[in-house]
């Protein structure tokens, strides 16, 4: 099992790199103009730099596991489908039936148990350091 997650972080590390920098540059709204090789390679030494910090810090890849599960598995899960089905019933406005509203009532009930979960996984996962 080892082997195979070494294989997906060295294969799918360029793949997400790339993700992150592109979210780094909209987050700052560079435009697509300005965004040079010179501002691409120095954001990706500053991000290589942080990451390389951390992985020096954090010698535990479970800790990574786990607290990626908590936070982001839980939000995946529970929390943005509530939102997404909140905010459709919310654009239907006057068509929305009763019973469409009363289950957003219910999808907020699941997203609040969900923070809930992450808030306890996540502090599993901290009590580990």
């Amino acid at each position: 099992s080892r082997a195979a997650v070494a294989f997906a972080l060295v294969f799918t590390y360029p793949l997400a790199f790339v993700g992150c920098r592109d979210g780094i540059l909209e987050m700052l709204k560079v435009p697509s103009e300005e965004r040079t090789d010179a501002k691409l390679n120095n954001l990706t030494y500053i991000i290589l730099g942080v990451v390389t910090a951390v992985a020096i810090k954090i010698t535990d890849l479970s800790f990574i596991m786990s607290f990626g599960g908590a936070t982001l598995g839980n939000a995946l899960i529970y929390v943005y489908p509530a939102l997404m089905f909140k905010s459709a019933v919310k654009n239907l406005g006057e068509d929305a039936t009763k019973a469409q509203k009363m289950e957003v009532l219910l999808a907020m009930t699941f997203a609040t148990v969900g923070v809930g979960m992450g808030i306890i996984g996540t502090k599993l996962s901290l009590a580990k350091l």
